[in-house]
């Protein structure tokens, strides 16, 4: 190999190494870019899991809310039926009072 053929050889691998060294810093500024997207979307997941764990709550005291409504539903609806058989019983009552002749005896 001659000097010529030898230095365009040494300028070959210095030029290699130049772009090898370019490409390197490239690919580290985007391994730095990814680091700190992941570390956003990270705190991103746990913001969410976080709102998760409150709605989940939410949603069962809402469950709990509606399980005490319904309930407080079914009184209302006995307590209502009982006073309809009572009031029932009185407009019987009323109306053999007066169907008994005692509407003119006042």
């Amino acid at each position: 190999m001659t000097n010529e053929e030898m230095e365009r050889a040494i300028e070959f691998v210095l030029k290699q190494q130049a772009q090898f060294t370019t490409d390197l810093g490239r690919v580290g500024n985007n391994l730095e870019t990814v680091v700190n997207v992941l570390g956003q979307v990270a705190n991103t997941q746990l913001t969410m899991a976080e709102a998760q764990v409150r709605t989940d709550s939410r949603i069962a005291e809402l469950a709990e809310a509606q399980k005490n409504t319904a309930e407080s539903v079914t009184a209302t609806n006995e307590a209502l039926a009982e006073t309809n058989d009572r009031l029932n019983s009185l407009i019987v009552v009323v109306e053999r009072y007066f169907s008994n002749g005692r509407r003119g005896a006042e």
